[in-house]
């Protein structure tokens, strides 16, 4: 048994083609949780309407992705029988086969905690948007593998980690590298946070694997187009930040914080606008207890030594395009 989470904010526009997608696959013990993030669209209306059967869950206001997850997650776990949850964003079309192909290997190895899909463009079917995360040489910098680039990604190997738009997570996983009452940080509002709890997953010395047969067609931002590209560039910098200082050694940090790649992209995007920096500079700073905290439990909980840092690095770096 497995449980959907889609986390939806004025989607109602994808959700015919995600949910009818869903409900033709092959793999059929599933359940779906729908949360909706206080959309002021007709999304829930449409899903009771035409969706009866799925479990839907009204916010009152945008908890953002991380949040809006966990709270789909800690509504699945209810069930006791629940032995996986599925993250699944509502932009997307899934092929009739994708569950099938995504729970196999986590059926076949019991180390396998976390099932990356391969997800595709939309638009243009040829074209990969992530074939798992990996890291780009010399740096700590997680990216989408072939992410822009054509689909030649066609064997099962272990990635660093996976993209939350459709990926798998043990139950037993996600307890273990559960923060407080938190799965995903809800700190990070959105991006990052798939990252960062696949990373603490593996340092409870689970595995991660990417499943080039889950295929996921995917549009992209479809949702996070909406926020403005000032916020998005601030998540996505600032919970970088928050996920070096929590995950990594203290003897990393300035590697991580400042080699070349993750350097280059702050000071073009960031560094002219003075407030902005001001702002992710100030944010970072109030958190760092918080942070600081969440560190503590990681560093004290971890199943691995530090030398995994390394191994990560020399197993699942490739070279930047």
């Amino acid at each position: 048994m497995l449980s959907i989470i889609i986390v939806n904010w004025n989607g109602h526009q994808h959700l015919e083609v995600c949910l009818n997608s869903l409900f033709k696959q092959t793999y059929k013990d599933f359940k779906v949780i729908f949360v909706d993030n206080g959309s002021t669209d007709d999304s829930v209306r449409f899903v009771k309407d035409n969706f009866p059967h799925v479990k839907v869950i009204e916010c009152q206001k945008n908890y953002g992705f991380a949040e809006g997850n966990n709270i789909g997650i800690r509504e699945a776990m209810k069930d006791s029988e629940m032995k996986y949850i599925v993250t699944l964003n509502n932009d997307t079309m899934v092929k009739e086969d994708w569950l099938e192909q995504l729970v196999k290997p986590a059926e076949q190895d019991k180390k396998i905690a976390v099932c990356a899909s391969k997800l595709i463009y939309f638009d243009e079917r040829d074209k990969i948007d992530s074939a798992g995360d990996f890291y780009y040489k010399g740096s700590l910098k997680v990216f989408p593998r072939g992410h822009g680039k054509p689909d030649t990604y066609f064997k099962q190997e272990e990635c660093l980690s996976a993209c939350a738009a459709a990926a798998l997570y043990r139950r037993e996983a996600l307890e273990e590298a559960k923060l407080n009452n938190d799965y995903f940080d809800s700190d990070y509002f959105a991006y990052i946070e798939d990252s960062d709890l696949a990373l603490r997953i593996r340092l409870m010395d689970w595995k991660c694997v990417f499943v080039p047969t889950a295929v996921v067609y995917h549009k992209v931002s479809a949702t996070t187009s909406k926020l403005k590209e000032d916020r998005k560039k601030f998540y996505s910098v600032r919970n970088r930040i928050f996920t070096i200082i929590k995950l990594y050694p203290v003897s990393l940090w300035q590697k991580a914080l400042k080699n070349p790649i993750t350097y280059q992209k702050v000071k073009s995007n960031l560094i002219n606008d003075f407030i902005f920096c001001v702002k992710l500079f100030c944010n970072v700073l109030v958190s760092l207890p918080k942070m600081l905290r969440k560190r503590k439990i990681i560093q004290k909980n971890k199943r691995v030594s530090d030398n995994i840092y390394s191994e990560w690095q020399n197993k699942f770096s490739i070279e930047e395009n």
